[in-house]
This record gives C-alpha cells, structure tokens and sequence, in this order.
C-alpha cells in the first residue's frame, strides 16, 4: 500500500515540473524602447548546475550595443549564488530573477535606456 502512495506521488511531483521556456521567449526580438536582438545562440552551461545557457546581442536606443548572457539554472538558489560571487567589471550588470543569472554588458548606451531595458528584461523573465 506504501508503494502506491509514493508512486502516485512522484507522478504528481513530475507533472508539476514546468517544461522550460523557448529560447525565444527568454529573449524575444524586440523590446520596449527600441530595442531589437541581432543575434541569439545557445552557449556551453559553464557548470553542472546550469541547465541552459544562452547569448544575446541588441542594438538600439541611439547607437546602443548590449550582449547578454542568459544561465538558466536548475533551482533559483545556484542563479543567486551565482549573482553573489560575481567580480564587477566595467559597463557590466549582473542580476538573477527565479532560476536566471544574467550578464549585461554594453557601449555607448544611455544609461536612461539601459536601465530601462533592464527593467523590461527583468519582466520578462518572470515565471
């Protein structure tokens, strides 16, 4: 009788799991404030900890260049570690939202623009 239990209860754990996000739902086209992705390809997950990892580039808001680099994480604690333990570098920003790390490097953006699109990127990445 035990073993049924556990049975149906690792069904229901497997059915909750959510299937992962589309590439490009994680980094659509285009965002608010003119904002459009150039390119997007899937990159080597740098630890056993990260399921998917991915690189972005976005041009836009004047003559503005960001490159983004997207860790999808297996639980939402490796992304925040991993926002702890980064070593600041110039026109670079780090921030993790759920299970996401997320690596920000621009030139010659606004930093208005920038900020904005950060905020939209975050947005984004809500579950």
């Amino acid at each position: 009788m035990t073993r049924r239990y556990w049975i149906v209860f690792a069904l229901v754990c497997s059915a909750c799991n959510q299937p992962p996000r589309a590439d490009e739902s994680l980094l659509p086209a285009g965002l608010s404030g003119g904002w459009k992705r150039q390119s997007l390809r899937q990159i080597p997950p740098p630890k056993p900890t990260i399921l998917r990892a991915f690189e972005a580039s976005y041009t836009g808001a004047g003559t503005g260049k960001v490159t983004i680099d997207l860790y999808e994480a297996r639980v939402s604690g490796t992304a925040f570690e991993m926002t702890q333990h980064w070593r600041s570098a110039p026109n670079t920003v780090v921030f993790d939202k759920g299970r996401y790390f997320v690596v920000l490097k621009w030139q010659q953006a606004d930093r208005w623009a920038l900020t904005a699109f950060v905020r939209v990127l975050q947005k984004n990445l809500e579950e």
